[in-house]
């Protein structure tokens, strides 16, 4: 399969794959059909083939629909929508729009559905259904819609007597090749846990609790507090006061309403997600740590994961939870454990060393739990040989996180094999089970709380000694907690957001950017592949050129070349080209580009109607399925958003658009031609503006940023209009290069840029709906900045926010 998911798709959908290679169709058309045609199905599963074929993307995505069927879903059903979008790799509506057009050139006797065109994209799916379908493929989606999937496992082998491996150390900067072989008794001891190290399932019920059972718990842990300050001497500061802490919590339930509950007696209820909402200091995390020693001393089958904001508050939370009810670290079984990633093992473990709390830990005699954890020995080293440690290791132990637990490789045999960069499959260290520095995954199967946070559960993965499936931390919590608590959320929430909406550079004038790597292989690949599957050609083309785009987009905006009202245009935040020509909209009706503060509602409301006109040519333009595939009207010249087709796709095919004097005058002549009063309105905005300045008495910045006699021309609004319609050109190119990823050459191996959140998650974590609705989003930074990070000689730095859609121009 094409995509990366965390189920596998049926063996009757394999089978029927090769069935149809055998009968003559090519592997990406077989696969494209069967994934469609689901999709289809899927719609006709849920009674809503009379939506648009465009439509099941949607369901794909995971947003929100409050749509009549969606809203009262049996379990079959929502079980449906959970296999296909697993199966099924079209969740953007680019994606699907370019599947169905993949999907038009499959010969007629195949599909199933036929009634619909690019130009018909209206069609509803019942209409474009075949009265005559292939039984085989009918039945087929019916079992992949009501089976159950099974988990997606990684494989692994294990190592084996006689036989030298390889893993790369790293003890400094510089990486080493380091040698080892192990004895018969070292492999015959070795143990793997086997699978499932959990219950797969997890039985999950209501909850409620007294809020004023927890004074209960807050004076027990005074009291084991008490004893602690006796046995290692702690002083005031270091308890924690927890019953005059609860005494100063107003926990009140709110109504539908608004209004309070009113009786005296305040329950918290938990089923579902639950918001408690308070000032700073107000107890929140207060309530979460006595809600949590609670479920520890009174519901011993229930689990509780809290999720902060940072590793050390979870090494300390994990270690103080852990003395309320443990008295040993080195022997007892710890009641909470902190879920953390190993790559920054190294940051956390000095981190760890410097923090306030352990030093004070040290100072008072007391163990900390941290210790426990972040361990460093890896026995793996203890089996170098004395040689190989001196010479290749200098004396040095592995820098922690980057130990070799499942990255063994067998030792090439010769200097060719040395030189491949592929050497083969990966194996298990056998001292895993027994290795002081994964004790935290012993550790977590009994522990009743786990801690972490939102870079583990987004990001950490799980040893394949342990957990065979390609999961993340955070749905190992989803399936194996009762209760998670999210702590200072609006920091997680960012969290969340700056990790599934990466940071991508498109281009930064060196090999980093994303159309700076593919570009290259996207061209080698061509050489000895001139003809290549449509699909294929559709990705190439976008590709070349979205990088012409790239280059016309920083070429106006160069400080040689370009043009200094675009620089201050984009400089003051994001942008989409729909806000760009929300903004051109204004300016020719002769309106700042943002409503003054002191506009009374009533004038708001007027300019709102002079704008509305000429947004709609625009709205037209981009809801497009495809601009530069548009059909010609009747009068094509006098077709305004016609002509801004035929405007892109001359950019489009002109390589020195930024500079072509033709576009420019094309422009203009849009303007001159379709809004002939533009420099009336123009000067009247001038006029207004001096008045306004006059009257204030002070020379004051208008609210968009301009100085009061900045106000455009034609001749600016013509750059304006054609940077507006490049941008718009490289969006469309960028949604078909990161939407369309599997039709990419073969030649690329890389990850998909536009998407981090792995599909299992979506709906699990309280994250907003992914910005793939909303467009491809553009911002300016700082030159300075640029010139420190990338040099001089780089005029502009393309980044991208891929995954909710949301890019930024920075330099």
């Amino acid at each position: 399969m094409s995509q990366m998911s965390l189920f596998e798709v049926p063996t009757e959908f394999k089978d029927r794959l090769e069935q149809l290679k055998e009968a003559g169709l090519e592997r990406t058309q077989a696969e494209l059909l069967l994934q469609v045609e689901l999709g289809f199905a899927l719609m006709e599963y849920l009674e809503l083939d009379d939506e648009p074929v465009t439509a099941p993307w949607a369901i794909l995505s995971g947003m929100p629909l409050r749509h009549p069927r969606l809203q009262n879903l049996n379990q079959m059903e929502r079980r449906a929508i959970a296999n296909t979008r697993q199966i099924v790799p079209f969740s953007a509506r680019f994606a699907w729009l370019g599947a169905l057009r993949s999907y038009l050139r499959i010969p007629l006797d195949w599909r199933n559905y036929h009634e619909f065109t690019p130009q018909n994209w209206d069609s509803y799916i019942i209409n474009a259904a075949k009265n005559l379908r292939h039984q085989v493929h009918q039945d087929l989606y019916e079992r992949c819609l009501n089976t159950n999937l099974d988990f997606r496992l990684r494989k692994v082998k294990r190592v084996e007597t006689g036989t030298t491996y390889q893993f790369e150390a790293k003890t400094g900067e510089e990486t080493v090749i380091v040698p080892v072989r192990f004895t018969q008794q070292q492999v015959r001891n070795a143990q793997i846990q086997p699978l499932p190290w959990f219950a797969t399932t997890r039985s999950r019920t209501s909850f409620s609790l007294r809020i004023s059972d927890l004074e209960l718990d807050a004076a027990w842990i005074d009291q084991r507090e008490e004893e602690l300050a006796r046995q290692y001497g702690w002083d005031q500061t270091a308890r924690g006061h927890w019953v005059d802490r609860f005494r100063k919590i107003n926990f009140h339930k709110v109504q539908q309403n608004g209004t309070l509950f009113p009786q005296e007696e305040q329950i918290l209820e938990l089923d579902g997600f639950t918001n408690i909402a308070g000032m700073v200091a107000s107890g929140k995390t207060t309530v979460s740590q006595l809600f949590s020693v609670n479920v520890v001393r009174h519901h011993c089958d229930r689990r509780i994961t809290l999720v902060v904001s940072d590793v050390q508050s979870a090494i300390k939370l994990a270690n103080q939870i852990n003395w309320w009810f443990c008295n040993d670290p080195e022997n007892e079984d710890p009641v909470a454990v902190p879920i953390l990633g190993r790559t920054q093992r190294d940051a956390h473990l000095r981190s760890f060393s410097a923090s306030k709390d352990y030093r004070e830990h040290r100072q008072r005699g007391q163990p900390h739990w941290g210790e426990r954890w972040l361990g460093t020995a890896c026995p793996l080293q203890g089996q170098l040989k004395e040689r190989d440690f001196i010479q290749l290791l200098d004396g040095k132990a592995l820098k922690p996180g980057i130990e070799p637990c499942h990255t063994l490789k067998k030792m090439p045999k010769s200097d060719r094999s040395k030189r491949r960069k592929n050497l083969g499959s990966s194996y298990l260290c056998p001292f895993f089970d027994k290795c002081p520095s994964q004790q935290v995954y012993r550790d977590m199967p009994n522990a009743r709380v786990w801690i972490t946070t939102p870079g583990a559960m987004a990001m950490a993965g799980l040893p394949r000694h342990l957990e065979l499936r390609p999961i993340k931390i955070g749905e190992l919590v989803n399936e194996q907690s009762d209760f998670v608590v999210f702590d200072e959320i609006e920091t997680i929430i960012k969290w969340f957001d700056d990790t599934y909406a990466e940071e991508v550079v498109l281009t930064d004038g060196g090999n980093s950017g994303v159309f700076d790597d593919i570009g290259v292989k996207t061209e080698q690949f061509s050489k000895t592949n001139r003809v290549m599957p449509p699909s294929t050609q559709r990705w190439t083309g976008a590709e070349r050129d979205a990088q012409k785009a790239i280059t016309a987009t920083l070429t106006l905006l160069d400080k040689q070349v370009g043009h200094q009202v675009l620089r201050n245009w984009i400089k003051r935040g994001y942008f989409t080209p729909n806000s760009l020509l929300f903004k051109f909209a204004r300016r020719l009706a002769g309106l700042e580009e943002f409503e003054h503060p002191d506009t009374s509602d009533a004038l708001s409301r007027a300019n709102a109607r002079l704008v509305q006109p000429i947004v709609r040519y625009f709205d037209a333009l981009l809801n497009e399925d495809d601009p530069l595939r548009m059909q010609p009207s009747s009068n094509p010249n006098r077709d305004p958003v016609f002509r801004l087709a035929r405007l892109m796709q001359e950019i489009n095919s002109t390589g020195e658009s930024a500079s072509d004097e033709n576009i420019y005058r094309a422009c203009r002549a849009w303007i001159i031609e379709f809004f002939p009063n533009t420099e009336r309105r123009l000067a009247r905005l001038q006029t207004e503006l001096e008045n306004r300045n006059q009257s204030s008495q002070q020379q004051r910045r208008s609210p968009n940023g301009d100085e009061p006699d900045s106000v455009d021309t034609v001749e600016t609004l013509a750059y304006r209009l054609q940077f507006a319609l490049t941008i718009a050109l490289l969006d469309r190119h960028t949604r078909i290069v990161f939407y369309e990823w599997h039709n990419r050459p073969t030649s690329i191996n890389d990850d998909s840029p536009h998407r981090r959140m792995p599909a299992a998650m979506l709906n699990i974590l309280p994250l907003p709906p992914t910005g793939r609705q909303f467009g491809t989003y553009y911002s300016r930074g700082n030159d300075d900045d640029k010139r420190s990070r990338y040099g001089s000689n780089n005029a502009l730095t393309l980044f991208a926010y891929t995954n909710i859609g949301r890019c930024y121009i920075a330099y």
